[in-house]
């Protein structure tokens, strides 16, 4: 998103606010035209929070470990396709501690468990889910809090 404005104005300065408060990052920089006016191009781009991978199994089988590494504020994302009625296990192991010294037992698993039709479990206890529906399903990986490693090991089975 660009917007190019040549003073000072109450809607150059709302957009800036909008933009912040949505999590882009603001850049201002002047160009001069041939006619010799100056003017102010703002160019707000939001940072990349996100990845997303497509899980295929190898042929023949029905599980995978993937491991992978993301650091506290970024989201890797994985999908993957599942049948009505199969069984589907998602575990998240963590290979760092806890920075702040806290017991690593707060309940939190680092990923969240979303079905095809947007339901999802954050955090979930359980790592066995049933499909209820055949389509895409996701698991989104995320640190539940700084780690001394951002590194995860994730095993995905689909029985």
């Amino acid at each position: 998103m660009f917007t190019l404005f040549n003073k000072s104005s109450s809607t150059a300065l709302a957009l800036c606010m909008a933009s912040l408060s949505a999590g882009y990052v603001l850049n201002q920089i002047s160009v001069s035209a041939s006619t010799g006016n100056a003017v102010s191009v703002l160019m707000a781009a939001k940072p990349q929070t996100q990845t997303t991978h497509r899980v295929n199994f190898p042929a023949g089988k029905s599980s995978t470990v993937i491991k992978g590494s993301v650091q506290l504020g970024k989201k890797e994302t994985y999908i993957f396709h599942a049948r009505k009625g199969q069984t589907i296990i998602a575990l998240v192991t963590w290979n760092g501690s806890r920075v702040d010294g806290k017991n690593n037992e707060q309940g939190l698993s680092g990923y969240i468990f979303v079905k095809p039709d947007g339901q999802s479990y954050s955090d979930p206890q359980n790592d066995q889910f049933s499909a209820t529906l055949t389509g895409d399903y996701k698991v989104i990986i995320a640190q539940p809090y700084k780690l001394s490693s951002p590194k995860y090991t994730f095993e995905l089975s689909i029985r």
